[in-house]
């Protein structure tokens, strides 16, 4: 009796679990599933869908190294980024928690515009940067711009994918700066 009420938890666990990867189109390795982009989000969308080709054909996801690539390149960059006397400011204040949920955003917005499988989640570049001090200027846009250039290097990013990167952060300008 206890053997068969133990095989019925055990199906009735599988059974939850199969809906649950169907239903909400979970991989096997059970990522998060994440609603379609909104219609105020879909002009970022077709920039970054430009933007993934890259100059040679191949994605530059896979320039980039894949996820892995992607993710060491904007570890290093929050790196540099944090610590940067211009615009290292605005993340004082940030705890572990923040950081990583930062790092994140950063990892897949990075790696959807490569072209990889990912899918941006967070709020539109007008929004997260609103209202910071009267807006972001020039100057603290180019100190990110560079701090990102610094990683790439840093990570032995070949001169093609660097610059298709860097083209990528260089169309969100006029999404971050507000001066």
């Amino acid at each position: 009796m206890k053997l068969s009420k133990s095989l019925a938890m055990l199906l009735t666990l599988i059974c939850i679990t199969v809906i649950a990867v169907t239903t909400f189109r979970l991989s096997p390795s059970f990522a998060r599933s994440t609603p379609a982009m909104s219609a105020q989000e879909s002009p970022e969308k077709v920039t970054t869908d430009l933007i993934a080709q890259g100059s040679s054909g191949n994605t530059l996801y896979t320039k980039l190294g894949g996820y892995n690539g992607i993710a060491k390149v904007i570890d290093t960059s929050l790196g540099i980024i944090l610590v940067d006397p211009v615009i290292g400011k605005y993340f004082i204040g940030l705890g572990t928690n923040s950081k990583q949920k930062l790092r994140q955003l950063l990892v897949d917005q990075f790696c959807q515009a490569a072209g990889g499988p990912c899918v941006y989640t967070g709020r539109t570049m007008k929004l997260s940067h609103s209202g910071m001090d009267g807006g972001l200027s020039d100057n603290e846009f180019n100190a990110f711009a560079n701090d990102v250039s610094q990683a790439l290097t840093q990570n032995s990013v070949n001169p093609s994918a660097k610059a298709d990167v860097l083209a990528f952060v260089e169309s969100l300008r006029s999404k971050i700066v507000e001066n």
